[in-house]
């Protein structure tokens, strides 16, 4: 028996794994840098949690999206709060007003 057909069943096996990325482990910088590449690992992983949720890529491409859907909170924006309103309003416990 050639070596043929047993080397094509594992190379037809490998093409057709279930592994997001295509079989390759891509680190969380790749998928930082290729953020349709994230969105479709994400949606990937999410379809199938059980097989899927620990897998490499899906663990990388959660980090990504984690590190770069909402980064660092010094790079937020003001929340535009008004400025020298004292106590809390929202349950007339602040200060009296009278």
């Amino acid at each position: 028996m050639s070596r043929s057909p047993i080397l094509l069943a594992v190379l037809a096996l490998a093409a057709c794994s279930r592994t997001p990325g295509g079989g390759a482990t891509l680190t969380v910088d790749y998928y930082r840098a290729h953020a349709a590449e994230r969105t479709a690992t994400l949606s990937t992983c999410a379809n199938d949690p059980g097989d899927l949720r620990d897998s490499p890529n899906c663990v990388n491409a959660r980090e990504a999206a984690r590190v770069e859907d909402v980064g660092s909170l010094r790079n937020l924006p003001p929340m535009g709060l008004p400025a020298g309103q004292g106590g809390n309003q929202s349950t007339g416990r602040g200060a009296s007003k009278d």
